[in-house]
């Protein structure tokens, strides 16, 4: 579903910057978080049709994670490796578009260290050529054992949809115009393997929402807000 009020956002440190804020190109974005050994994400999917910009870092630079981003020919269709890389940081790597014609694209970080890393981000931006672009497609997802992944930033409010193959907690963070985090609002905190729920609007300009598993048993977990 075409999401024409999605933002995305990405977080360097305690920062967060709007990268990309509802009239311009958006982007499939993460906006961090923690991945034990084992664990992996992936973003929503960004419509593009000259390929993407591929940005993220992990915060441990001798971290050897695996990177990489997959294309579909549509939002929900099968997809295909494109690109793959191994280190902390991808940013700056571009993935040109493999055949022509408006693609969807994600990005999946997966922890093939054998310790937990950090990561500050992961997204994706259309190449400068592109003629058109298209909101965050889809769901963020994720594989955790234990740790946390936030994202799916959204402007005003929006209905959380969200599941878990096991009881996990979700948190909705709320944002002000300028990108900080408003840590006295707190729109919604439950422990549960699933949440369909409106939240906001509210006293604050932008919403995203987090997935933290507290066991060590590995989570499936699909997470998204749909505009209302």
């Amino acid at each position: 579903m075409k999401r024409p009020t999605r933002a995305s956002i990405v977080m360097a440190g305690a920062a967060v910057t709007l990268v990309a804020v509802l009239a311009g190109p958006a982007s499939a974005s993460s906006a961090g978080g923690s991945l034990p050994a084992g664990s992996s994400m992936c973003t929503d999917r960004t419509m593009s049709d000259d390929g993407v910009n591929v940005s993220g870092t992990v915060t441990t630079p001798s971290a050897q994670v695996t990177w990489t981003v997959r294309e579909a020919d549509t939002a929900t269709g099968a997809e295909t490796e494109v690109f793959r890389s191994v280190g902390y940081d991808v940013t700056g790597r571009q993935v040109a578009s493999p055949h022509a014609g408006r693609l969807f694209y994600r990005l999946c970080l997966a922890n093939t260290t054998r310790s937990s890393v950090s990561f500050s981000h992961a997204a994706l931006t259309p190449r400068p050529g592109f003629t058109d672009a298209q909101q965050g497609d889809g769901p963020t997802t994720a594989e955790l054992g234990g740790g946390q992944v936030c994202g799916e930033l959204i402007k005003g409010s929006g209905r959380l949809i969200s599941s878990a193959s096991s009881p996990v907690t979700w948190f909705v963070r709320a944002y002000n115009g300028d990108g900080t985090i408003l840590r006295s609002i707190q729109p919604l905190t439950v422990t549960s393997a699933s949440v369909n729920q409106l939240v906001g609007p509210g006293a604050y300009a932008f919403l995203d929402v987090c997935a933290i598993n507290h066991s060590t048993t590995t989570a499936t977990l699909s997470m998204e807000f749909a505009v209302v």
